[in-house]
């Protein structure tokens, strides 16, 4: 298979939410079929995402939605982090200054071999090793 690139959680929820780059967004995402490109998130951001939705909206109907959208993303693949993962996100929230989120990003990469992260996050730019792809 072709390149693997990370999906940060505002990638998805600029496309749930309806908000500026939706579309741009979801193009990236779309497309990546096409590329033979792996698309990588996590089970965390995946429920992130549900409890953004569920939060901003309060709209059931949207999160299904989004549940549909993730399973239709047939090249995508869910990393379920580790104990290892989330003890590397804990020592990388004090050496980068980044919240767990983020820091769990960058440990699920790190692990996983992966260097490209599809975000809207700039702090990202920041990080040794990670090349993020702005969209």
């Amino acid at each position: 298979m072709g390149e693997e690139v990370f999906i940060d959680a505002n990638i998805f929820l600029e496309i749930f939410l309806e908000n500026e780059k939706a579309d741009n967004c979801e193009f990236y995402l779309k497309s990546s079929a096409g590329k033979n490109q792996t698309i990588t998130t996590t089970d965390f951001i995946i429920h992130s995402c549900l409890l953004t939705i569920l939060r901003k909206t309060n709209s059931l109907e949207l999160a299904r939605n989004a549940l549909v959208f993730f399973s239709n993303l047939y090249q995508l693949k869910i990393i379920v982090p580790s104990i290892d993962d989330l003890s590397n996100a804990l020592d990388l929230m004090g050496q980068r200054n980044l919240d767990l989120d983020d820091s769990l990003v960058v440990a699920c990469m790190n692990g996983h071999g992966i260097t490209e992260l599809a975000s809207l996050d700039r702090h990202f730019d920041k990080v040794k090793g990670i090349k993020r792809i702005e969209l």
